[in-house]
């Protein structure tokens, strides 16, 4: 699997096991609009650097982590406690 295609998995895991699936909230906390987010997550558009690093900061995670391997990081996510 490709780099944006693990950014794309890996932020849907954690917006779906830490966020309760709500991509407006992640949206607000990354400062980017909730359609763009959704473009992202269905693959229809990749972030430019930026972008991506705001999500990932939103998220809680590194950019790296979101971009390693998705069946590692849904491990990570599923035995991290949220802060």
């Amino acid at each position: 699997m490709a780099a944006p295609e693990n950014f794309r998995t890996n932020l849907q895991t954690v917006i779906d096991a830490q966020w309760e699936g709500n991509q407006a909230k992640v949206a607000r906390a990354a400062k980017v609009a909730r359609p763009y987010l959704n473009r992202v997550l269905r693959g229809h558009t990749e972030p430019l650097l930026g972008k991506a690093e705001r999500l990932a900061h939103a998220v809680g995670f590194p950019l790296d982590a979101l971009l390693g391997n998705p069946a590692e990081f849904s491990k990570a996510v599923l035995t991290r406690v949220p802060t």
